[in-house]
């Protein structure tokens, strides 16, 4: 029945959400269900119920995560197909839902580093990095044809935009009171600034791209260092 299945997806996402969170905070090996359990305040056996084991549980989480990222950015870009509110709504999803994509991140990093690599889980991970690259492209391929953008080597400059996300969020680990909406906000004037785009997210039009001459001297530097 649809309300059975309501209130069962609304529990799994329950245990994914206090399965993700404490495989962020200590090294996901050391995490058990156990330990899941015992923060939801439920049985074990329950966690079985949904998940076949640790490891189905661990992907779930990560899945669950992106699928979240992926649906706020469509919900912000609504039905816009303007490059600029595109690549706008993909800084804008990571400005509201940096703590749950700093969870994600921390969580790949452990991972990647913890020696127990599986193929399934590598192709959860390299599917958002592709989804995230794909978004980022097909915006700053169509703010070129738009006459939006000045022409930049497409793959590396999204390349640059994720990678600069991701390091914002390492960054907030490390130095706990950082501003992340702010630092995001920062980056975004600067990679638009890199594409030749003057542009402000108070909701001003976005200025033609003139060849090359609406680059700032910072936008420059960038470019260069791509």
């Amino acid at each position: 029945m649809p309300g059975e299945k309501s209130r069962a997806e609304g529990r799994s996402e329950e245990m994914m959400a206090a399965a993700l969170d404490l495989f962020a905070r200590h090294d996901v090996s050391s995490v058990t269900i156990k330990d899941i359990a015992k923060a939801l305040r439920i049985n074990t056996a329950l966690i079985y119920y949904y998940f076949d084991s640790k490891d189905d549980l661990f992907r779930a989480c990560i899945k669950y995560c992106i699928e979240r990222t992926v649906g706020n950015f469509r919900r912000i870009e609504g039905h816009h197909g303007g490059a600029v509110k595109m690549i706008a709504a993909w800084f804008e999803t990571h400005a509201q839902m940096y703590t749950e994509i700093r969870q994600l991140v921390k969580v790949i990093l452990d991972y990647g580093t913890s020696g127990n690599k599986t193929k399934r889980f590598d192709a959860v991970v390299e599917e958002f990095y592709q989804q995230e690259s794909r978004i980022l492209s097909d915006a700053i391929r169509l703010g070129i044809r738009q006459g939006v953008f000045v022409r930049v080597n497409v793959r590396q400059a999204a390349l640059f935009a994720s990678t600069h996300l991701d390091g914002i969020m390492v960054r907030s680990m490390i130095q706990k009171d950082l501003d992340v909406p702010a630092a995001i906000r920062n980056f975004e004037r600067v990679f638009f600034s890199h594409l030749g785009c003057r542009t402000a997210r108070s909701g001003t039009r976005a200025a033609p791209a003139v060849g090359g001459r609406t680059k700032s001297v910072a936008a420059r530097a960038l470019a260069m260092s791509l």
